[in-house]
């Protein structure tokens, strides 16, 4: 997909995956369960064992957009972006990998925490704001209060994301909704596969429904 489309798929979707594992086939588990459920973006952090690989092979499937996590360094963000990543995700405010990201034609979603931040980031031409950690900061309340001054952004949020505050992040208009990695992982080693499916299946149709909600 080009970066419009990935942007219309993302808006469209909302929910992003964030696959930390402690092994490749920890992660490609992963991502077969939440893909099947629905989800239509994977970041494979940059943490995870044969991470670059494992992009680039998942690059190669059709029906989901992979995209590196935890990128801190642009020779990382090269990398990812030669193996196939069409997003490159940072938890901190890195702004000299927006000009890699642009330059590739590929997503940079730059961390940020606070309105400063947040700022930076889009005078330096982020294409979209990752608000790290959400929960910390306030969940919802804090994201309310930046979208009002700055209604443009595109904002993703990570950190805390769960069935009690998907539908009020939807309606605030917030375009990534990120699964966290350490839930993900706890619901694959208790309830398997099948499990997992059900589980994040529950959150797609749940942004399905407010989005049906919000614009009808």
């Amino acid at each position: 997909m080009e970066k419009a489309e990935v942007v219309r798929e993302m808006e469209r979707t909302r929910l992003v995956a964030v696959v930390r594992s402690k092994s490749s086939e920890e992660a490609l588990a992963t991502v077969r369960g939440v893909t099947e459920a629905g989800v239509r973006f994977v970041e494979i952090t940059l943490t995870v064992p044969g991470a670059l690989g494992l992009i680039k092979d998942l690059a190669r499937q059709e029906g989901f957009c992979v995209g590196a996590g935890t990128v801190l360094a642009k020779d990382d963000a090269e990398q990812a972006i030669n193996n196939g990543a069409r997003f490159v995700v940072s938890p901190t405010l890195e702004l000299d990998l927006i000009p890699v990201c642009r330059e590739a034609g590929v997503i940079c979603v730059s961390g940020a925490a606070t309105p400063t931040e947040i700022l930076t980031a889009i005078r330096a031409q982020a294409d979209m704001v990752k608000i790290f950690p959400a929960d910390c900061l306030g969940g919802p309340h804090f994201v309310r209060q930046m979208v009002s001054p700055l209604p443009k952004v595109r904002f993703v949020v990570s950190g805390g994301v769960n069935r009690g505050n998907v539908e009020e992040y939807v309606q605030l208009g917030v375009t990534g909704l990120a699964l966290g990695s350490a839930f993900l992982a706890d619901v694959l080693a208790k309830r398997g596969h099948n499990g997992l499916v059900s589980e994040v299946g529950e959150f797609v149709k749940l942004v399905e429904k407010t989005l049906i909600k919000s614009n009808a």
